[in-house]
């Protein structure tokens, strides 16, 4: 078959071939490469035909980058890769992160136009493949690298070191008197430690930490003892209930690595006032009436104290089914016996404490309990006016003074008008 070219006019298409991005690539791969080229007319025709219609479908001239023994991209011509390690070494820290780069190979290919690599793209590529490239943190201290580890542990670290200096039972905050920052990114093996080499470091930042704490105290309400002789001696009664107030004290406290950097701040706030308790206290004395009055007188007791070493502190039944009458006294004063009589009982025995109990005869006896000593010992005869013990505070007692009672047919009756009350 045979084609004919007498009317075909191939000039034009040869001066756009010539002019395009696409043979100037070709020819100055051939130029630099010194690639020697023989082709017949018929096959130039063809070549151009075949490279014209590439162009008119995007198909361009590209060239793989061989970079670290294997291809990481096509790019359009060699200055693409210049720029793209101007931006890699600009990621990387270090001062030697442009050695840290190999030298590419580049193989021209063909490609379509928006397969070709950008820079930035190629930038990142060239990191990854880098051998001697990481990726790692590192520790920054108003603006200056102090450390670059790999893996994780130095947030931790930081936090730990915040947290050293905080008070128990308070709200703390803290910071470092420092810029202190974690900046991850690329770095070269030869500067990348273990990050327990941060410890130091870290150790020596200083550390404002900040204590509010927040405490809450009672205020304990008063007591108003109103006396009244409309009560026997001994009636005790809460007319009102006291209520404790509240205040809170807030302290808040600065330190720099444990020492304090300046004066606390206290304040102080009354979240309620105390109220006050009134009691009701009785003082007169228990009536006692006639016939009981004159039963006792004929017994004849004296008064088991010399008079004027005493104060009656609860008379007999006194709101508490008291069953005998409390004379307050100091301690190893002289207790008597207010008749003749014979000790049936003397010891300690429980609520009583050290106790005498004398037998007067008739279905009568009386009892000094609480004493601090006792003069007799059972079955011993006493004659009214013995010292038969002294004042204490034994036994279930609040305070030294003598409990007298006295005791008519087994049941203990008021003993205020057997002694003259």
């Amino acid at each position: 078959m045979t084609f004919i070219f007498k009317y075909f006019d191939i000039k034009p298409y040869i001066r756009k071939f010539t002019r395009s991005k696409f043979a100037n690539k070709v020819f100055g791969f051939v130029k630099a490469n010194r690639v020697l080229v023989k082709i017949s007319c018929y096959a130039l025709v063809g070549l151009c035909a075949l490279i014209i219609s590439f162009v008119s479908v995007g198909i361009t001239v590209g060239f793989k980058v061989n970079y670290s023994g294997k291809v990481i991209a096509t790019v359009s011509d060699a200055s693409v890769f210049d720029s793209a390690k101007d931006i890699a070494v600009k990621n990387i820290s270090g001062t030697n992160a442009d050695k840290a780069l190999e030298k590419p190979v580049f193989i021209m290919t063909l490609t379509v136009a928006d397969k070709l690599c950008s820079a930035d793209t190629l930038a990142d590529a060239i990191i990854e493949n880098t051998n001697d490239i990481s990726q790692g943190t590192a520790l920054v201290v108003n603006g200056e690298i102090k450390i670059c580890t790999q893996g994780e542990g130095l947030s931790d670290m930081l936090e730990a070191r915040l947290t050293q200096y905080y008070v128990d039972g308070a709200e703390n905050t803290s910071s470092f008197t420092d810029k202190v920052e974690l900046v991850d990114g690329y770095y070269l093996n030869e500067d990348l430690k273990n990050v327990f080499d941060a410890q130091t470091i870290i150790d020596d930042l200083d550390v404002k930490t900040v204590s509010t704490t927040v405490t809450e105290n009672t205020v304990t309400y008063s007591v108003k003892k109103i006396k009244t002789s409309s009560y026997e001696t001994g009636y005790h009664k809460i007319y009102k209930e006291g209520q404790n107030g509240v205040t809170r004290t807030t302290v808040v406290s600065e330190t720099v690595n444990g020492t304090q950097s300046c004066e606390n701040k206290v304040s102080k706030e009354t979240i309620s006032e105390p109220s006050e308790q009134v009691e009701i206290i009785g003082t007169a004395a228990p009536k006692v009436s006639a016939t009981e009055r004159a039963e006792a007188s004929s017994e004849g007791f004296i008064f088991p104290l010399n008079r004027g070493t005493y104060q009656i502190t609860s008379y007999y039944g006194d709101g508490r089914n008291h069953k005998g009458i409390d004379l307050g006294a100091n301690t190893g004063t002289a207790i008597f016996a207010v008749s003749d009589g014979t000790v049936t009982y003397a010891g300690y025995d429980g609520d009583y404490g050290y106790n005498v109990v004398v037998d007067h005869g008739n279905g009568i006896q009386t009892r000094y309990a609480h004493a601090s000593a006792l003069c007799v010992s059972k079955g011993d005869k006493v004659s009214q006016g013995d010292m038969i013990a002294a004042v204490g505070n034994t036994g279930w007692s609040t305070g030294s003074h003598l409990h007298f009672e006295v005791i008519v047919n087994g049941v203990r009756v008021n003993p205020a008008p057997y002694i003259g009350l």
